[in-house]
């Protein structure tokens, strides 16, 4: 066991950490975070769409009241979901600013960072090519509720490339954006007022050049791929559908929770550094797509939901274990301690405290639990048997109530999550046995 945690210390964690640690990956993980209140809005107005279907034997009171005013409501939705590339653009823009002044660029702006992000995005939204000898933004039907004006696609007559769907671009034009502010600050290439001149005033003529900067390396770039018949979001469309297809597969969900957990068990935050900074953005993307249809297994809070039961490792079966059959004082205490929090999936009582970290008693279950529970979770959805994620959720949901709200009240997601409940506590029974009689027996001898 001594040679894994070796092995992880050396090979694994260096690079991660390494990665983890970027500008970019911390200010996208940023990003990610500043998007989730909206997603949470969005499903609150759709649930309240799919009342009928959440709550049948009501269903004709809800139609003839709250559902008449469904074009008013779903306008939260549109504007949140829909609109999720928007406000990733934005804090992708920021919060890479906010890193590099932190390393000592405070002249660097970082509202104004955010409002670059957000221009360099906007200029790839309209899909422009060269036809019969000159640039047209073509208008057509393409489907009912689908049409393209100007060359800017519109889906139940919001800017499709505002939702789920842009995210991608809009990190990559972010990026874009903000290395090119900083060379245009780092070189003195902006319009200096003289002093006396109101602050925002100056940073107002600060960011002209770094503007238009930013207009003619997009303009340049969409005139470049126009003239191949294509767009950023087309070109760019198939190796990420590629890394969504990967990362939506069931071998692909397998890796992602084994990195998550192989960085728990050596004291390290695996969520924040795997989900929350890589695979948070593509799940958001596939939840969108399925609030539009779409079929995604692993989307949006599907971890939250089934996985993550009790915090990371799926702890809430072990938490159950130290409460109801612990011998040990250790256990029994640390169960009492930590129920509440596990409740609502908060478990880092239970990961430093038991503790799981560099624990060869339950790093196995601690890494294998979550791996049976998505695998559950995962077929259950694929066989028809639960619903799809439609909605997103917010973590602290206890078990059961998230699947519930998540899948729009889909009443098998609910029987799913206390199945794996119930799993877990088989999965982790052994371990914790063992390790509880070990600690027992200690307690045993240092007490005569």
């Amino acid at each position: 066991m001594q040679k894994l945690f070796d092995f992880l210390n050396k090979y694994l964690l260096p690079p991660l950490n390494k990665v983890a640690n970027t500008k970019v990956v911390r200010s996208i993980m940023n990003a990610s975070l500043a998007a989730v209140p909206f997603t949470i809005v969005a499903s609150i107005f759709l649930i309240l769409n799919n009342l009928p279907q959440i709550f049948p034997f009501a269903a004709h009171f809800f139609q003839h009241t709250i559902l008449k005013f469904s074009a008013f409501y779903m306008l939260g939705n549109t504007m949140a979901l829909g609109s999720l590339a928007l406000y990733y653009s934005l804090s992708v823009g920021y919060y890479y600013i906010e890193e590099y002044r932190r390393a000592g660029e405070q002249q660097l702006n970082s509202f104004t960072g955010a409002l670059l992000s957000m221009f360099a995005f906007l200029l790839t939204i309209p899909s422009i090519s060269w036809s019969h000898g000159s640039a047209q933004a073509v208008s057509k039907t393409i489907a009912p509720n689908n049409y393209l004006v100007s060359g800017v696609s519109f889906v139940n007559g919001w800017l499709q490339r505002f939702g789920g769907v842009g995210i991608f671009i809009s990190i990559i034009t972010g990026i874009i954006a903000v290395q090119l502010y900083r060379l245009c600050v780092n070189k003195n290439i902006t319009i200096k007022m003289p002093a006396g001149v109101p602050e925002g005033v100056s940073r107002s003529f600060a960011s002209l050049i770094p503007a238009i900067l930013v207009s003619f390396v997009m303009i340049g770039l969409d005139i470049v791929l126009g003239l191949m018949h294509t767009d950023l979001h087309n070109l760019l469309s198939a190796p990420f559908g590629f890394v969504k297809n990967m990362t939506g597969s069931w071998l692909g969900m397998m890796v992602i929770l084994l990195l998550i957990h192989l960085l728990w068990v050596v004291g390290v935050h695996g969520t924040a550094i795997v989900k929350n900074s890589f695979v948070n953005p593509i799940l958001l993307v596939a939840l969108s797509e399925n609030a539009n249809g779409a079929h995604n297994i692993f989307a949006g809070d599907f971890i939250n939901m089934w996985v993550f039961i009790g915090g990371a490792g799926g702890t809430l079966g072990l938490v159950l274990l130290m409460v109801f059959a612990a011998r040990s004082d250790q256990l029994k205490t640390l169960g009492k301690t930590a129920i509440l929090p596990a409740i609502f999936n908060i478990n880092e009582p239970v990961i430093f405290g038991a503790p799981i970290v560099y624990n060869p008693y339950l790093i196995v279950p601690f890494i294998v639990n979550p791996m049976v529970l998505a695998s559950v979770a995962y077929f259950a959805i694929k066989f028809h048997l639960i619903s799809y994620v439609t909605s997103a959720i917010a973590w602290i949901l206890p078990v059961g109530m998230g699947a519930w709200l998540g899948t729009s009240g889909n009443l098998g997601a609910v029987i799913v999550a206390f199945l794996n409940l119930f799993l877990s506590v088989i999965i982790y029974y052994p371990f914790f046995k063992l390790y509880d009689n070990n600690l027992y027996k200690q307690e045993q001898l240092h007490g005569e």
